[in-house]
């Protein structure tokens, strides 16, 4: 698998734990950028490398 960068990592752990993909919501993508002091946009953009690079490892076999 293409490993994950650290901040890739950290984005999607924070909103793992965070309850980011529950519903309701249990934090907002602008509330985990601030606790990593970054941009929403890069926040996101961390996020769904990560996301890209994990669902490439599962459907690419």
């Amino acid at each position: 698998m293409n490993e994950l960068t650290d901040r890739q990592r950290t984005a999607v752990q924070k909103a793992f734990v965070g309850g980011f993909f529950e519903w309701p919501r249990g934090t907002s993508g602008e509330d985990l950028a601030a606790s990593m002091d970054i941009s929403p946009s890069t926040y996101h953009q961390h996020l769904r490398a990560a996301q890209r690079k994990v669902f490439t490892e599962i459907f690419d076999r």
